[in-house]
């Protein structure tokens, strides 16, 4: 009876050693692709009307011209 209970509380003890890896991992993981996203530099662009810096992502572009929104590409022509 003695060694069955000491396997069962190893079997135990190894049980929670191998889940509490598993979720430190898990949090490690969504930690490090926060960081990758929020480390990702996108470049930024000047509105040729007003001056405003957009992410080339969000600008509007017209014969190499850059614009913060449609009013201000109208507005250019």
């Amino acid at each position: 009876m003695g060694i069955t209970r000491l396997i069962i509380i190893i079997g135990i003890i190894w049980l929670a050693w191998f889940f509490y890896k598993r979720f430190q991992q898990k949090i490690a993981d969504s930690a490090r692709t926060v960081n990758e996203k929020s480390n990702k530099v996108s470049s930024v662009k000047k509105c040729a009307v007003c001056g405003v810096h957009v992410p080339e992502a969000e600008a509007l572009e017209d014969n190499g011209l850059y614009f913060c929104c449609v009013a201000h590409k109208n507005k250019k022509q």
